[in-house]
């Protein structure tokens, strides 16, 4: 995640580039692999279990591409406290196509803050993830990163950011998450 800061405003950036070219990636070699063999000469000469094959690899790389694809959420969180304004926009990757119209857009006004904090997780090695959440007044929270991270340090830095521009005392507690982050 990166931090954008200013005398009155903060910006959050988390925005899962890496995921979305991994994804990419993997849809065009699932396209490559289901278009290429189809049109070359030596296609009609394979048996069937072979273009089962292809075809199957070919799928199961189409479909892991576009389950990274549409699972990297990008978030970007605008802290004005001059205007006294919180703006967060939610998007997947299609969405960036569409426009503002595939986005999710929260506002809230920055004296509903109430704290920042560091949520634990595991992957499914068991490693360590946090992810920050931002609790409002009436227990609405807003998740500030798209995806868990690696690095406890670095997670608690940005955390001290966010609550040192909102004007709140850092909970030096982690939440234990029993589900896997989102």
């Amino acid at each position: 995640m990166r931090i954008i800061e200013t005398d009155s405003r903060l910006e959050l950036r988390d925005i899962p580039r890496g995921l979305w070219i991994f994804g990419l990636v993997f849809v065009a070699s699932g396209s490559f692999v289901l278009t290429v063999p189809v049109l070359a000469p030596e296609w009609r000469g394979f048996e069937l279990w072979q273009r089962l094959a292809v075809i199957a690899i070919g799928m199961s790389h189409l479909a892991g591409g576009l389950f990274f694809v549409g699972r990297a959420r990008a978030t970007v969180t605008e802290l004005d406290r001059a205007a006294n304004l919180g703006v967060q926009r939610v998007r997947k990757l299609w969405t960036r196509w569409q426009g503002a119209h595939g986005s999710e857009r929260t506002e809230f006004a920055l004296d509903r803050a109430r704290a920042v904090e560091i949520v634990h997780s595991k992957d499914s090695d068991g490693d360590p993830m946090y992810r920050l959440r931002l609790w409002l007044a009436g227990s609405d929270s807003l998740w500030l990163q798209g995806q868990a991270v690696h690095g406890e340090k670095r997670v608690r830095e940005q955390a001290e950011c966010v609550s040192r521009f909102l004007g709140l005392e850092m909970q030096p507690r982690d939440v234990v998450s029993s589900e896997a982050p989102r």
